[in-house]
């Protein structure tokens, strides 16, 4: 199922890691920008496809699937998410000091080498 727009840029507002975790509908459509019709329509399909679900809270509020938050971050949607979010890139490890080398020579080692 390919998502439309505002269903990925819904589906990125509820997968973002601040809290809180669920949103209501206000907060969708200020971090998206888009209308209070549109974000429930998006809200509507997101639900019916299982990628979002809505709380039992008052005033009711939604959050993202671990089904909706993998899709989200697939290479197809992962433009609608804020780029510090993106998976990152693989970077080799570097290795560490052990931390004996960061101590200073014992007395009796410098005594060994004169």
């Amino acid at each position: 199922m390919a998502l439309t727009e505002p269903e990925a840029k819904v589906l990125a507002a509820l997968s973002l890691p601040d809290l809180p975790a669920a949103r209501t509908v206000r907060q969708l459509c200020t971090a998206t920008g888009l209308t209070t019709g549109a974000a429930r329509r998006a809200l509507h399909h997101l639900s019916g496809a299982g990628l979002a679900l809505a709380t039992l809270h008052t005033p009711a509020t939604w959050q993202a699937t671990r089904r909706g938050r993998l899709t989200i971050h697939t290479p197809a949607y992962r433009d609608y998410l804020p780029r510090n979010l993106t998976v990152p890139e693989h970077r080799p490890r570097t290795r560490r000091s052990s931390p004996c080398s960061q101590l200073s020579p014992s007395p009796r080692s410098a005594q060994a080498k004169t």
